[in-house]
């Protein structure tokens, strides 16, 4: 019989904590790494996930850092958190330790010494102290998209439209799968899938993970800053005419600068802007940040992809003008506070 897989997460936001109910529901071993008002909740209350009209409430262990080395690590916190979160998570890294990290945007490992020289430059961005690099070992790191629709109502409780989906891949552009190829082995991806399916997570194991990253990469910089600039949902923006316009052409732009360096989509603009279509009234997370005041995660789904755009002369005019009225809200918003 195969030994049952300890599992720690951290970041108990939307994703994180509707992984978590659903593992710890479906009978995994689970160890939770959350802070402050979440880490209290947590203890106090438990975690509520709402999908429909069905509610479940999990009490999963949980606490400042990992206990000990776990078999599988996911790190589910917005890509400029990770490196703050290093000593909590740290404990939980093992010689053997698959660690997944469940970001948006251009993820710090395909930064690493043995990536193009365009990606390369991107470091200073996506791991400006070399930390991540440093500690999360990338031969131990798989990569992963997340496509969840869901959002924090308070600390602990979340509400989700839809059940969420991971894709899985081997982070190395190393296509072997021997004992020496860098990063995780297929099976031990396979594996996991598993385990998630098992779960009710749809789960499943690509050999093109680097195009899912940019499928999605795609899709968040078309989406999410002009979230923030209109206050629409995803379902609203790709059909009113004028802001599908705009997403379409971001897409175009993403896109170009992902065939640039090797990397295609997965799926053509159009198709993505109908997806966005039938996405539902759901507000992207960008969105949901700039209302609650958090740091927005513009570094690694904008301000990366325009730095590559950049080295490899490719132009992206409408990304960089939602980039710009995205900060141009942001401080607008700072200066009110200030005033008040």
């Amino acid at each position: 019989m195969t030994a049952p897989l300890h599992i720690c997460i951290a970041g108990i936001g939307a994703i994180g904590g509707t992984l978590a109910a659903c593992l710890t529901r479906g009978g995994a071993s689970v160890s939770l790494i959350a802070r402050g008002e979440t880490l209290s909740r947590l203890r106090t209350h438990g975690l509520t996930v709402t999908e429909g009209e069905t509610t479940f409430t999990c009490h999963p262990a949980v606490a400042e850092r990992a206990p000990g080395p776990m078999d599988v690590l996911f790190l589910a916190v917005k890509s400029h958190q990770l490196s703050d979160l290093l000593p909590a998570v740290l404990p939980a890294v093992g010689p053997d330790t698959l660690i997944v990290p469940i970001i948006n945007g251009i993820p710090w490992w395909m930064t690493a010494d043995d990536a193009p020289p365009a990606f390369r430059t991107l470091a200073p961005l996506l791991d400006p102290t070399g930390q991540l690099a440093a500690h999360l070992p990338a031969r131990q790191i798989a990569g992963c998209v997340a496509y969840a629709f869901c959002a924090i109502e308070v600390p602990g409780q979340i509400r989700s439209l839809r059940p969420m989906r991971l894709v899985l891949g081997r982070s190395a552009p190393d296509t072997s799968d021997t004992p020496d190829a860098p990063g995780p082995t297929r099976d031990r991806l396979t594996h996991l899938a598993g385990l998630l399916n098992a779960c009710g997570i749809d789960a499943h194991v690509t050999d093109a993970i680097h195009a899912e990253i940019w499928t999605k990469l795609a899709t968040n910089v078309a989406t999410n800053p002009l979230s923030v600039i209109t206050g629409a949902t995803l379902e609203a923006m790709a059909t009113d005419p004028a802001t599908r316009a705009i997403i379409r052409a971001s897409l175009d732009e993403a896109i170009a600068t992902g065939a640039a360096c090797g990397i295609s989509t997965l799926k053509p603009a159009e198709t993505i802007c109908a997806m966005m279509a039938a996405a539902g009234p759901h507000e992207t997370s960008m969105l949901q940040d700039f209302r609650a005041g958090r740091t927005l995660e513009t570094v690694a789904i904008g301000d990366a992809l325009v730095a590559l755009a950049r080295a490899l002369a490719v132009p992206t005019p409408i990304i960089d003008t939602l980039l710009g009225l995205v900060a141009f809200q942001r401080r607008s918003l700072a200066g009110k506070e200030q005033a008040s």
